[in-house]
């Protein structure tokens, strides 16, 4: 979805008019004195399948393309120290990640953990105390590694055109990458969102925060609306061309969403298809069985494939720059010996030269991937993986901290990740959206009418004696003793 161009201090205007925590009462500053206002109604116009007017109502705020906002001081910190300190954290987490997440299944599975980062990262910026630790600790981050220049040029690492291979000027150079995403059919975009239900007061600081380092768009909701998933669903299809269009069941317990949505094209290195191979090869699936089919004849690249006891290695790449990397098992070896944190972190560099005693030869290394065309998905919540990664406090009610953004009373009730790959002859196409829901720790006002009745067991009888759910006994009754 092209979102029009502002201005950071239009778009913060924007949100502090509209946004109900930002219109403060004339004799106070305090953020709880705050009238809340009413989201719009959803109403999908059926002339408008993606629902774009109405994704434009109940935006509130709108980030600056980040394409607009590549000044001097971002270019120069994508090229610093710090910053590569940083995306190495990243990346030990994304891998983590992945394996905390698991391969679980029979199914071809992609996850997208710098979606998973994106969405946490901003979580821990609207958390405090023990509960934004916590998911520090699991990202492997601090709060200044976060509100410095580094997630600013992330995400405008993230949000580029993929027209030619990226390479890296001096910092008094222009941007070296390409900017013309309107005429460009390759790139990567990285969109992040904060919807809001519109009881809840969310505070200006924060708001700043998230559109200045997340370039955050901050939508107004009605989550009681039964529109609303129709509506977050067009959002999410919008933002990735159509491959994403998963549904949720929200309902009024909704406070705020957290979202990131990730989406990129790209076509193979050199520009051109990569030709299927004229012979066939046998393919052994995950249960053993062989399927003969003809790969993808990927281009040759400097270097020699790395081999390990357990593992082979190499990569092929995209006109954009992206790495497409292959960890093999080798024969007496399985996937999960491969999908590892060790291995997926280990930076062994290629082998490139070798020089021999031959006064005529040294060998200087190409190698190629000759690999198959695949999809590959994922569709599932993934707290449980969070969770292991030593983040409690956010998933419980009552104990939960949000107080950077908001004092409403909130905990993390589920965390969804969405993700679809599809590697062909002519590119990559991939998408991933994670959506962190956080909802009311207590149920609102009941509005039932209430009926009470007498349950009377007065003949023989089944029963089941459980705790959490889980049977500890279980058996009939059928006379009772005097």
């Amino acid at each position: 979805m092209k979102i029009p161009k502002f201005t950071f201090v239009a778009a913060l205007a924007a949100m502090l008019i509209a946004a109900p925590s930002c219109d403060k009462d004339s004799n106070t500053d305090d953020p709880s004195n705050v009238e809340p206002q009413d989201p719009p109604v959803v109403n999908p116009d059926p002339t408008d399948p993606q629902n774009l007017s109405e994704i434009e109502k109940a935006t509130l705020g709108k980030k600056v393309l980040v394409d607009e906002l590549a000044d001097a001081n971002t270019i120069t910190w994508l090229k610093t120290a710090k910053f590569d300190a940083f995306a190495a954290k990243v990346a030990e987490f994304s891998n983590k990640a992945a394996v905390a997440i698991g391969i679980d299944g029979d199914d071809n599975i992609a996850v997208s953990p710098l979606s998973v980062f994106m969405a946490l990262a901003m979580s821990a910026d609207c958390a405090n105390g023990d509960t934004r630790k916590e998911l520090l600790d699991a990202l492997g981050v601090t709060i200044d590694d976060l509100r410095t220049m580094n997630m600013r040029s992330l995400c405008y690492l993230m949000n580029r055109t993929l027209e030619e291979p990226v390479y890296y000027n001096d910092a008094s150079s222009t941007d070296p990458y390409s900017t013309s995403p309107d005429k460009a059919k390759n790139f990567i975009k990285c969109v992040n969102s904060l919807w809001v239900r519109g009881d809840v007061q969310v505070k200006e600081d924060e708001l700043k925060e998230l559109n200045n380092a997340y370039f955050s768009d901050v939508m107004s909701m009605d989550f009681a609306n039964t529109d609303v998933n129709e509506l977050v669903t067009s959002y999410i299809s919008s933002e990735t061309n159509g491959l994403l269009k998963p549904t949720f069941d929200l309902d009024g317990n909704t406070a705020i969403l957290l979202m990131n949505v990730l989406y990129l094209r790209d076509i193979w290195s050199g520009g051109n298809e990569y030709p299927l191979s004229d012979k066939k090869y046998d393919f052994v699936n995950y249960d053993k069985s062989k399927k003969s089919i003809k790969m993808l004849e990927g281009v040759y690249l400097y270097g020699r494939a790395i081999e390990t006891e357990t593992y082979r290695k190499f990569h092929t790449e995209t006109n954009g720059g992206l790495d497409l990397t292959f960890f093999v098992p080798k024969d007496g070896h399985t996937l999960e010996e491969v999908y590892t944190e060790d291995v997926l972190n280990d930076k062994t560099t290629y082998y490139y030269t070798e020089v021999t005693m031959d006064p005529v030869h040294n060998y200087l290394f190409h190698t190629r991937c000759l690999f198959p065309e695949f999809v590959a998905k994922f569709d599932s919540k993934i707290q449980d993986a969070v969770k292991k990664m030593g983040v409690e406090k956010f998933f419980e009610p009552y104990v939960c901290d949000f107080s950077t953004l908001t004092d409403h009373d909130v905990y993390c009730k589920d965390i969804f990740h969405v993700t679809k790959l599809e590697v062909a002859s002519k590119g990559i196409e991939g998408a991933a959206v994670t959506v962190v829901v956080a909802s009311d720790n207590a149920v609102g006002e009941d509005k039932w009418e209430h009926v009470y009745e007498d349950f009377v067991v007065d003949r023989d009888f089944a029963y089941v004696l459980s705790r959490e759910g889980v049977p500890i006994f279980t058996g009939v009754v059928k006379k009772i003793e005097e």
